[in-house]
C-alpha cells in the first residue's frame, strides 16, 4: 500500500467523499493521489460498480475502502450504497465525486465553506459551465433539457441537474427514501429535496474534460429519465392531496 501525502490542512472528521466507479482504475489511479493531498483515506469511499477491472486494487493500494457491486446496477444504486455505508458513521456531509477525474480538488473547499454558512441546506450542486467549448455538445443538450425540465417540476431554478459533484446533509438523506438505480436518482434527491423544505443551492464549479466518454446513452436516458422524475412528482404529490 502507498503512502500518500498528509492532506494539508485538517480535513473535518465529520465529511466524507464517496465516489462511485464503473470501469474507471486507470482514471482513479491518476486522480487518487491529487485527492490524497487534501481528503485522509478514512475519509474516502469508493463504490464500484461491477467494473470487472482493477478497481478495488487500486483502492487497497491507497489504503482506501472498496464496497463492491458484483455488477453493474446503476449510478444511483451505487450511491445509495455508499449513503448506506456512510450513514452508519458520524457523517454530518457526504461530498460526491465522479471518478473519472473532471472534478477539480480545489473546488473541495468551496462546498465546505458553503455549507458552513447555509446549515438548512439539503444539497450543494457544482454549476458548470455549460457552453460549446467548455462542455462536449450532446451533454450540452441532455443537460439543457434535464435542468429545464426539473426546474418547472420543483419551481426552482435547476441551473445543472447532471453534476455529479455534490455535497449532501446526512439530515437529508436520512429523511427521503431514494429509489432509482441509474443517473435519474440525481434528479429524484433534488426534486425530494425540494419537496421536504431542504434547499437546493447551486456554486461555480471547474469544467474539466480528461475524457470525452460518457455512460449516459442521452435520448434513451432522458426518456428514462422523464418516466422516473413524472412518478416521482405524481409520488409526491399524491401524498399531500
Amino acid at each position: 500500500m502507498d503512502t500518500p501525502d498528509k492532506p494539508s490542512k485538517s480535513w473535518p472528521n465529520d465529511i466524507f467523499v464517496l465516489i462511485p466507479a464503473y470501469r474507471a482504475a486507470g482514471n482513479l489511479e491518476h486522480f487518487l493521489p491529487e485527492l490524497l493531498k487534501t481528503v485522509p483515506q478514512e475519509n474516502i469511499c469508493i463504490v464500484d460498480d461491477g467494473s470487472m477491472d482493477d478497481t478495488e486494487t487500486v483502492c487497497n493500494r491507497h489504503g482506501i475502502v472498496c464496497l463492491k457491486n458484483e455488477i453493474n446496477r446503476g449510478k444511483g444504486a451505487a450511491l445509495r450504497k455508499g449513503f448506506s455505508h456512510l450513514l452508519q458513521k458520524k457523517t454530518t456531509w457526504i461530498i460526491t465525486m465522479d471518478a473519472d477525474g473532471q472534478h477539480a480538488v480545489a473546488d473541495l473547499t468551496s462546498f465546505i465553506h458553503t455549507a458552513h454558512k447555509r446549515r438548512d441546506v439539503g444539497i450543494i450542486i457544482g454549476a458548470r459551465s455549460i457552453r460549446p467549448g467548455k462542455m462536449p455538445p450532446a451533454r450540452i443538450f441532455s443537460n439543457t433539457v434535464t435542468s429545464a425540465l426539473l426546474s418547472l417540476f420543483c419551481r426552482a431554478q435547476i441551473r445543472d441537474s447532471q453534476c455529479g459533484y455534490r455535497l449532501y446533509a446526512t439530515k437529508l438523506l436520512k429523511q427521503i427514501p431514494l429509489r432509482f438505480n441509474r443517473f435519474e436518482m440525481e434528479s429524484e434527491v433534488i426534486l425530494k429535496s425540494c419537496n421536504a423544505g431542504f434547499p437546493v443551492l447551486f456554486i461555480p464549479v471547474q469544467t474539466l474534460y480528461c475524457s470525452t466518454r460518457s455512460h449516459i446513452s442521452h435520448i434513451m436516458d432522458i426518456l428514462r429519465w422523464l418516466y422516473a422524475i413524472l412518478s416521482v412528482w405524481f409520488e409526491l404529490h399524491l401524498k399531500k392531496s
